[in-house]
């Protein structure tokens, strides 16, 4: 007999059926209560996605499917990162400032090079005034910090550094700084879908 699901977790895999991502709908539906700075929510810090091959949900971070991840029906394991990670499941965070001589913005770019590079991840609400707040995994930083500060931009036809400077955060830090980030994003647009 099929385990019955919530009305939530129903309405979730359907809108994941339909191209949408499974976790943000769970804490959609959970409403402002469902905590979406980080790993204390109760997904552990998974972003299920739904995979069509499978039927399953499968973490886009450390790649594990949902039923792995929790304990028949009990709470759901930690999400330990990204596979470069080796995983570890302690994380330190890299607050990267853009190089204020770039004509304009070029987050997404710079978010986009450190995902590429399987050791590090921007994750959600870490933009905010010119600075980037990157997770990674205390076994690897260092390669990270290296990476990213090989990471160029074109200025009036040279290479210059994307990034004026990295400062290392302890874990504490780079949560409080998420919170400060999500509070100034619904301050100024509101709770997120």
């Amino acid at each position: 007999m099929p385990k019955k699901q919530s009305t939530a977790a129903q309405r979730a895999r359907e809108a994941a059926r339909q191209g949408g991502k499974y976790t943000e709908a769970l804490r959609a539906a959970e409403g402002p209560a469902a905590d979406v700075t980080g790993p204390d929510d109760r997904f552990g810090g998974h972003e299920f996605e739904y995979e069509s091959s499978t039927d399953l949900f499968r973490c886009s971070e450390c790649r594990v499917y949902e039923v792995v991840a929790r304990d028949t029906d009990g709470p759901i394991k930690p999400c330990t990162g990204l596979v470069g990670y080796g995983g570890d499941t302690e994380r330190v965070y890299l607050l990267l400032t853009e190089n204020p001589v770039l004509p304009c913005s070029h987050a997404a770019q710079l978010a986009s090079s450190v995902r590429g590079t399987g050791i590090g991840r921007a994750p959600r609400f870490s933009w905010r005034d010119g600075r980037l707040l990157v997770e990674s995994a205390p076994s690897v930083v260092d390669e990270l910090t290296r990476r990213i500060e090989l990471i160029t931009s074109t200025v009036d036809g040279k290479q210059v550094p994307t990034v004026a400077s990295v400062d290392r955060l302890t874990e504490e830090a780079g949560r409080a700084l998420l919170a400060e980030n999500y509070a100034a994003y619904v301050a100024k647009y509101g709770t997120p879908a």
